[in-house]
C-alpha cells in the first residue's frame, strides 16, 4: 500500500489539511445554503462558493497523497492553496469586505492597518484555527517539498 511511505510529518500535513478542509466546506456549504435557500444559485460574495471547491480540492489532495499520487505536486498545490487562503483572508478585509474582491461597495476601517489585520487573527474561534491550520499546513508542505527525496528512502 502506498501509505507505507508516509512519515509522521505526512500525517501532520494530513489533519492540518483535514482541518483546513473542512473548516472551509463547512463555511462554504453553510452560507451557500442560505443564499440557495432563498433561490440564489449564485451568491453575490463569491468567498462561499470557492470555500466549497477550494475545501474539496484539500480532501482531493489528501486522498491522493494516501492513494500514492507523487507527493511533490501535492506539496506545491497545498503551498499555493494556502497562500491564497491566507493572502485572501487578510486581503478581503483590507479591500473592505467587498463581496467580489474588489467591485463593489465595501466598509473602511479606521487606525492602524496592521492593529486591524492582528484583531482579526483572534477574530474568533474559527477564524484563529482555520488561519492556524493554514500556516502550519504551508509551513509543513514547504519543508516537505525542500527536505525531502523524489522517492523516500526509510534508510
Amino acid at each position: 500500500m502506498a501509505s507505507r511511505s508516509l512519515r509522521p510529518i505526512h500525517i501532520v500535513a494530513a489533519h492540518l489539511a483535514l482541518v483546513t478542509g473542512i473548516i472551509h466546506l463547512a463555511l462554504g456549504i453553510l452560507n451557500w445554503a442560505q443564499y440557495a435557500s432563498a433561490g440564489i444559485l449564485l451568491p453575490p460574495d463569491l468567498r462561499w462558493p470557492l470555500f466549497v471547491v477550494s475545501g474539496l480540492a484539500v480532501v482531493v489532495g489528501i486522498v491522493a497523497l494516501v492513494s500514492g499520487y507523487p507527493k511533490r505536486p501535492l506539496y506545491v498545490g497545498g503551498s499555493v492553496l494556502m497562500i491564497v487562503y491566507i493572502v485572501g483572508y487578510f486581503g478581503w478585509h483590507v479591500s473592505g469586505h467587498r463581496p467580489l474582491f474588489v467591485v463593489g461597495p465595501g466598509t473602511h476601517h479606521h487606525g492602524s492597518t496592521v492593529s486591524y489585520l492582528l484583531a482579526h487573527v483572534v477574530a474568533g474561534p474559527v477564524e484563529f484555527l482555520s488561519l492556524a491550520s493554514e500556516a502550519g499546513l504551508l509551513v509543513v508542505l514547504l519543508y516537505l517539498f525542500f527536505t525531502e527525496e523524489t522517492v523516500y528512502s526509510p534508510n
